[in-house]
């Protein structure tokens, strides 16, 4: 069944109202028709069955026919990247949400040279996109670019905190997860470069913890995805 994403408030009253690029797909790209069926999920963790009663390129209407709670990520999982250059935020936050990350935080650290502005949108139209590929049933947050003293003071209530960087070389992000139970984790990854001394200080005193990936340097791009990989596996799968 073709799946679709509601924005806030299109849903209520047992109807459904989808507009913009999701209606021009719907209509005309797929062809879709009054009285076919597609799931459309709103964003929040549920999934809708409706049924369709008009559908035009420019607005999509149907009837609910039934909702159940769908798949969401088993960690709140917040990402804290660097800015980096070029598109590879895009990818990112694209793999990221394909992974369970909940939140994305772009920080403009003192390394950031890449200009953000107006990209934010960009990133939660491909969180949205990769949500429905990978059959997500919640949507991940997508802040605008801040500050890093903002995003620390935006991930302070994390029951833990993981600095990524490349100058520590004892405490490995699995030791750092031994009997750990959080409900709630962050990862503070580097742009291009890393974190220069004074954030990494500033981190620590916030109540990071640095960990190291290893012995190889990754790209910023790989690190926090690697992580986040990392942190799920040995918090969620490995202890079923």
């Amino acid at each position: 069944m073709r799946r679709f994403v509601a924005p806030a408030g299109a849903i209520a009253g047992g109807r459904v109202t989808l507009g913009g690029s999701e209606a021009h797909h719907l209509a005309v790209v797929l062809r879709l028709r009054a009285g076919d069926r597609v799931l459309v999920v709103d964003g929040s963790g549920l999934e809708h069955i409706v049924r369709l009663t008009d559908v035009a390129p420019d607005a999509v209407t149907g009837e609910v026919l039934q909702t159940t709670a769908g798949t969401t990520p088993p960690l709140d999982l917040i990402l804290v990247q660097g800015v980096p250059r070029g598109a590879k935020m895009d990818e990112i936050v694209r793999m990221g949400t394909e992974l369970g990350v909940g939140t994305f935080i772009p920080a403009l650290t003192v390394r950031s040279v890449a200009q953000s502005r107006g990209r934010a949108s960009r990133w939660r139209r491909i969180a949205a996109e990769a949500a429905k590929q990978c059959r997500r049933a919640d949507l991940p947050e997508v802040s605008d670019p801040v500050s890093f003293q903002t995003a620390l003071d935006m991930v302070g209530g994390a029951d833990l905190i993981l600095l990524l960087w490349e100058g520590e070389r004892v405490q490995t992000l699995a030791s750092a997860l031994h009997d750990a139970a959080p409900r709630r984790v962050a990862l503070l990854v580097g742009p291009e470069g890393g974190f220069d001394q004074a954030e990494v200080r500033q981190a620590i005193n916030r109540g990071a913890i640095p960990v190291t990936l290893g012995q190889l340097i990754l790209r910023t791009e790989t690190a926090g995805i690697a992580a986040a990989a990392m942190v799920l596996y040995e918090l969620t799968l490995r202890r079923i």
